[in-house]
């Protein structure tokens, strides 16, 4: 894939800083791109227009996500289809495994506009294993009520979890401009059991094609063209 137009990009390791609408189910568009494929500034405002959208893309290597309202991943779809006809197009509509603020003692949702962090990885090429993935995670409100418990702590307003094929997408939603890294600690602190989780999902997950030796989790990166 030729180099991304520099002006066209504000590559950032934070969270994106658009706020997702409450009661309105998001969804993914994942592009994975050719080489022959090129990105330019012009290209993905005309995509991001026609779906009606401002914002909402996301890049790691040669993978590009769109992650918006329904009706705008559905345009952002048909689009990149015939923009990208070489590409590998593909809509992720529904998370198998859902947080939010419900389950917390308070139950209250920050009021300031939540910023995404995206992040991905891959599960093993075991089916019996990826069904266990997913029983566990359907399980773990009963069964790990310490997880929701870390991720209330650490003022998670959602948590969801998408999957295509082997591949996971993870959704962390916090408060705007909060630091994620800060945060993420506080979901272990006294809670050895998000630790023992932790170490077992790790058993079912790998890195995507292209990740470094013992790299699992990757963060997509925002793609801001202010």
């Amino acid at each position: 894939m030729k180099k991304l137009t520099c002006c066209f990009l504000w590559l950032l390791f934070a969270c994106s800083s658009f706020a997702q609408q409450h009661g309105q189910p998001y969804q993914f568009v994942q592009l994975v791109l050719n080489d022959s494929d090129t990105l330019s500034a012009e290209l993905m405002a005309d995509l991001l227009n026609q779906s009606g959208s401002k914002d909402g893309l996301y890049h790691w290597r040669n993978r590009l996500l769109f992650y918006g309202k329904e009706e705008e991943a559905m345009a952002f779809y048909e689009q990149s289809k015939i923009r990208f006809p070489k590409a590998e197009v593909m809509l992720v509509r529904e998370p198998f495994y859902v947080f939010d603020r419900t389950r917390c003692t308070d139950g209250k949702e920050n009021s300031r506009k939540r910023d995404h962090l995206i992040l991905s990885a891959n599960l093993v090429a075991d089916s019996a294993k990826q069904q266990s993935y997913l029983d566990y995670h359907r399980r773990q409100f009963d069964e790990w009520p310490e997880v929701s418990e870390g991720f209330c702590r650490a003022e998670f307003q959602q948590v969801q979890l998408f999957k295509t094929g082997r591949q996971l997408l993870l959704v962390i939603d916090i408060p705007e401009g909060a630091n994620f890294e800060e945060l993420n600690k506080r979901t272990v602190e006294n809670n050895p059991r998000v630790d023992e989780w932790n170490r077992l999902m790790s058993t079912y997950q790998e890195g995507l094609s292209g990740t470094k030796a013992n790299e699992v989790w990757v963060r997509f990166e925002v793609m801001n063209d202010e």
